[in-house]
């Protein structure tokens, strides 16, 4: 996750190449760099070899995969899963519209360039996101020792972080409130990330944890889509900042529906029920 957030941070400059170019020299710029990077990881990325002793377990045969319909019907079956894939996509609502329009957000309230507002945004949520995700995944990890819901409180303490910081983002019209609600976005947020595959884990066997992240990101993905297109219709309208802050809302459903209903039984499933 660290390069995940250090990449976030340096997208904001994608504004800065733009200021002084155009938009298509930003992605041109950006995607050969990622095309650079996969040849790197292409040519630097081996297998570990195994080392494993020879026994009867190590021959022994693997047992069969899972066919991928019976993984989402048993996922789909599933009542904590639907709650896990819905408070996974809702927090996607404002955590793609952070992503795509802050920097907007920035410019218009505070008055600066596009050029400067980017970066700024972008680097300062991007650097208190990672603190989020180190400060949420020590926490989480010491509060389900003594509590198999520390995990579910973890998140839901990041995620609470985000309401407040989502009303500073749409209200606030000076740079303390405005940074303040980025650096306080980006700490929740990552406490939130930190702990949804763990989560997952407690909910669903490893048979089936593929699929059922698979599907997390999907409808994420999907989340994201939908929020940056009609954020989009609101920047068009001058009411950016209003629609941002009424984010807040579902994310307080998403909250409340989770406490309530996510209640694990184990710290780490390990096999179907």
């Amino acid at each position: 996750m660290t390069g995940l957030y250090v990449g976030q941070a340096l997208g904001g400059f994608g504004a800065t190449v733009a200021d002084a170019w155009s938009w298509q020299s930003a992605f041109h710029l950006f995607g050969i760099v990622g095309l650079a990077y996969s040849a790197v990881l292409m040519i630097a990325l081996r297998e570990h070899p195994e080392r494993k002793r020879m026994s009867p377990s190590a021959v022994a045969p693997k047992p069969q995969k899972p066919p991928i319909f019976s993984s989402l019907t048993l996922l789909l079956g599933m009542t904590s899963f639907w709650m896990i894939l819905f408070y996974f996509a809702v927090p996607s609502f404002p955590g793609w519209a952070v992503k795509n329009w802050m920097p907007t957000l920035f410019s218009e309230s505070l008055g600066i360039e596009m050029a400067k507002a980017g970066p700024i945004a972008t680097i300062t949520i991007a650097a208190s996101s990672f603190l989020g995700v180190i400060a949420g995944g020590i926490l989480s990890d010491r509060w389900v020792a003594v509590n198999l819901r520390g995990r579910i409180f973890t998140s839901a303490i990041g995620l609470a972080l985000t309401i407040p910081s989502l009303l500073f983002f749409g209200l606030g019209r000076e740079i303390f409130w405005i940074i303040g609600g980025a650096v306080l976005f980006g700490i929740g947020y990552g406490m939130f990330d930190a702990n949804n595959m763990p989560i997952l884990c407690q909910f669903v066997s490893p048979r089936h944890r593929a699929a059922g992240y698979g599907l997390m990101n999907m409808t994420g993905v999907f989340a994201g889509a939908l929020i940056t297109s009609l954020l989009g219709k609101s920047t068009d309208s001058g009411h950016l900042g209003r629609d941002m802050a009424a984010l807040a809302i579902p994310v307080l459903i998403a909250l409340v529906l989770q406490l309530i209903i996510l209640r694990p039984t184990v710290a780490d499933k390990l096999a179907d029920d």
